[in-house]
């Protein structure tokens, strides 16, 4: 019997999709591209000063090896750079070029929450839904998707309780997958850090459930999903999602390094909606071009993703539904993520303030990670 509600509601969703142009879960067979409804055409601003002192930064960190990746700096919807700074594989001599993909560890983490704002916009999940009504033999109760999106679930890391010790998951060389962890969670119950909602506490466990609650509703893999209702329609050719399982589709992949040491494809990669998505800055660029033009989810959605659904840490940090949040003494709200993983280290930044875009991708794990307050300096 779900499973017929399930068919009935992707059909009527098909259906509408007919005569609106949002996009729809019944989308993932469609080949409907919407660069045209964005609006977006790549032009460069003629700012040769801040375009010299931003790749002056970069060049620098270069030549230190504090840096080795590719950078775009944007200002109403105009890259005032948009450089590559190294190689892709050492060992190869590989040297970097635009097309080039990144491993964009938690940077991820919003294109799942939008995934989950676009359900939500089409009537198929609510924020008050719980992990349960989905996952029925998850052990904790009363886990909401707004406690998922906004970290306030008080779940453990995955990344810990299925690491260690190595009677959980003994072979270290066979993936783990999203539905190996949620097998793991209902049968250790591992224990929680705090009762749900009762503070901040950022956990990847949280957007690996996303992704699953996500594949239940839709009948689709996750990776389908993010590919054919933001990545193909916003025209992101060179971004996949990575699961271990589809290494070929990758569009000329990075190598991510300790230093100059190759990190290996380790067996926690198979986790996808923390992290696993490669993408290039010309592609993330038309991703923050969507957020502007709610091309994705509707205004009042991402207002809310946007807002803060926590009390203020280290002074003034909040998070929201998949978006980081700072308040700048000058430019007012910053909207960003940052992400580590295997060498990797990635930097999306939004200034609504001054419609500026800062995206950073770094494949080598060197030195003290980059200050955003001086990333968003270097715009200004």
């Amino acid at each position: 019997m779900r499973n017929h509600v399930l068919i009935f509601l992707i059909f009527f969703l098909i259906i509408l999709s007919c005569n609106d142009n949002s996009l729809k879960v019944s989308d993932h067979n469609s080949n409907t591209h919407f660069k045209d409804t964005l609006n977006i055409k790549i032009k460069f601003i003629e700012d040769y000063q801040r375009k010299g002192k931003i790749e002056s930064f970069f060049q620098k960190k270069f030549k230190q090896r504090q840096f080795n990746g590719n950078i775009l700096f944007a200002e109403n919807g105009q890259i005032i750079t948009n450089k590559s700074y190294g190689f892709a594989n050492f060992q190869e001599k590989e040297k970097l070029t635009q097309n080039h993909s990144f491993q964009l560890a938690s940077v991820s983490k919003p294109f799942t929450a939008i995934a989950i704002l676009q359900l939500i916009e089409n009537g198929i999940l609510t924020l008050n839904d719980t992990v349960e009504k989905f996952l029925p033999n998850f052990p904790y109760n009363g886990i909401t998707i707004h406690q998922l999106l906004s970290h306030r679930s008080g779940l453990s890391q995955y990344t810990h309780f299925c690491d260690s010790p190595d009677s959980i998951w003994p072979d270290k060389n066979k993936t783990i997958n999203n539905d190996d962890v949620i097998e793991i969670i209902s049968k250790i119950k591992p224990l929680k850090n705090y009762p749900p909602n009762r503070r901040y506490y950022y956990c990847n466990t949280n957007f690996l459930l996303l992704a699953s609650i996500v594949e239940k509703v839709t009948g689709i893999t996750f990776r389908e999903y993010l590919k054919s209702n933001i990545f193909s329609p916003l025209g992101m050719n060179h971004t996949v999602l990575y699961d271990r399982t589809n290494f070929e589709e990758l569009i000329l992949p990075t190598q991510g390094y300790e230093n100059r040491t190759p990190w290996e494809d380790v067996y926690l990669n198979g986790v996808v909606g923390d992290k696993g998505i490669y993408s290039t800055t010309l592609d993330m660029f038309l991703f923050d071009q969507a957020l502007n033009q709610n091309t994705l989810i509707n205004d009042s959605l991402k207002k809310l993703a946007f807002s803060k659904m926590n009390k203020d840490y280290h002074q003034n940090k909040n998070y929201g539904y998949g978006f980081r949040l700072k308040t700048h003494k000058k430019f007012g709200k910053i909207i960003y993520h940052t992400g580590w993983w295997k060498g990797y280290r990635s930097y999306f930044i939004k200034i609504p303030q001054s419609n500026q875009t800062i995206i950073v991708l770094n494949n080598v794990k060197r030195g003290r990670f980059l200050n955003i307050n001086q990333l968003i300096e270097l715009i200004n």
